[in-house]
């Protein structure tokens, strides 16, 4: 019975240990952002002039708050009306899509948005 429980005992000492969380960077870098934020934006906009003609800049670390993460400024220009959104991002993830804070999107350099005009709703 000793023998018994001293090959048995051991294995249970490491049933109830509980493994390691993995770390997770709350500032990765948001590699996918252009379709990341064309899928989001397929269920947020529902005006198909939104979608055209609309721009995007790189991921850029902003401040948010009280801490620093990734912002992605996008306009639209839908029915002459301009528009600029934030996209704030943590982990990789968007967590928020607002109008931008005062200084977010000033200095932002906007490339043309090809991947949302391809995601264009049909109305």
């Amino acid at each position: 019975m000793a023998a018994l429980l001293a090959t048995v005992l051991p294995g249970c000492s490491s049933f109830g240990t509980p493994k390691p969380v993995p770390q997770v960077d709350p500032n990765a870098f948001p590699a996918n952002y252009r379709k990341q934020i064309a899928t989001y934006l397929q269920t947020y906009l529902v005006d198909r002039a939104d979608f055209r003609s609309s721009l995007i800049a790189e991921p850029a670390m902003k401040p948010v708050e009280q801490s620093q993460h990734y912002v992605v400024c996008v306009q639209f220009n839908g029915h002459n009306q301009h528009k600029t959104k934030a996209a704030i991002y943590l982990a990789g993830a968007i967590t928020q899509f607002v109008d931008p804070k005062p200084g977010q999107c000033d200095d932002a350099v906007y490339q043309p948005f090809q991947e949302l005009a391809d995601e264009t709703p049909e109305k």
